[in-house]
């Protein structure tokens, strides 16, 4: 009985994990993909008559200094996040992928270049090679996607080199290159399949960083441009008025709180729940 103890906590530890993560997921993801239905208002609506109204029964969360419902700004400015966050772990996953399975498989000369040229990007902070890129391309929200997608090739190709050189140890890999498999057929059957799971599990932690990174550059003003919603703009309007209305602060940081815990406890329960070390006999 005392076996079977800590493989009970392991497994309640796991899916609690899962479930809250997955319902905190969820409730960002319907509010973005169903924003127009969700929202009372519309996040451009002016009402001057409401300014830096607190909540009320006609808006819940407040209004902001020209009257625009913070609610209905708030979840819009959802679906900005997870746009850019699913652009931005798209790249970085799919670029992050080849380079690092392609220095993983073949080694050599092409390892030492591919990865040196990762960990000369890796060394720069990342808000800093956000800006940097971000001041070379422009700002608008498609170049924060591709800015942030930049950002995250290197820590996905260096998942996808170690989870390589594990895969390359195993003796099916031996059994493919005897019976004459192609490197290119090895790559595709073999080696991608067996390290997509801790891709994934780090592209799901990696949406909760593109999270805050977007709103960094909003912050900023490098991201989401007025009157487009973003919650990094957001705080930016609001730190302005903390003493008078500080919903307009505490609101987007908290809808910021929710999805990047979210994102982070998914990805704990997903690595969980894959790590075959984990896993119940």
């Amino acid at each position: 009985m005392s076996a079977a103890a800590p493989s009970r906590h392991i497994t309640w530890s796991r899916w609690r994990l899962l479930a809250i993560g997955g319902a905190l997921v969820s409730l960002v993801l319907i509010a973005a993909a169903f924003a127009e239905f969700v929202a009372p208002f519309s996040p451009y609506d002016l009402d001057v008559a409401s300014m830096l109204q607190g909540p009320s029964a006609a808006h819940w969360l407040g209004t902001d200094e020209i009257g625009r419902d913070v609610l209905s700004r708030a979840i819009f400015a959802a679906r900005i996040s997870v746009e850019v966050a699913l652009v931005a772990v798209g790249v970085g996953l799919l670029g992050g992928t080849v380079i690092g399975i392609a220095a993983g498989y073949f080694g050599g000369l092409l390892d030492q270049a591919l990865m040196r040229f990762m960990e000369l990007l890796f060394s720069f902070p990342a808000i800093l090679l956000a800006i940097i890129l971000m001041a070379s391309l422009g700002t608008n929200i498609l170049n924060a996607m591709v800015a942030i997608g930049i950002i995250f090739i290197p820590g996905f190709s260096r998942l996808a080199r170690a989870a390589t050189n594990d895969v390359l140890r195993h003796q099916y890999i031996d059994a493919a290159r005897t019976i004459g498999m192609t490197d290119a057929r090895i790559l595709w059957r073999e080696v991608l399949p067996n390290v997509m799971t801790p891709l994934l599990v780090e592209a799901t932690v990696a949406f909760a960083y593109a999270v805050l990174l977007e709103s960094a550059l909003s912050f900023l003003g490098l991201g989401a441009q007025p009157p487009e919603p973003s919650w990094g703009n957001m705080l930016n309007t609001g730190r302005g008025f903390m003493a008078q209305a500080p919903w307009l602060s505490i609101v987007p940081g908290m809808a910021m709180f929710i999805a990047v815990l979210g994102f982070n406890l998914l990805g704990d329960g997903l690595r969980d729940a894959l790590d075959p070390h984990l896993r119940e006999t």
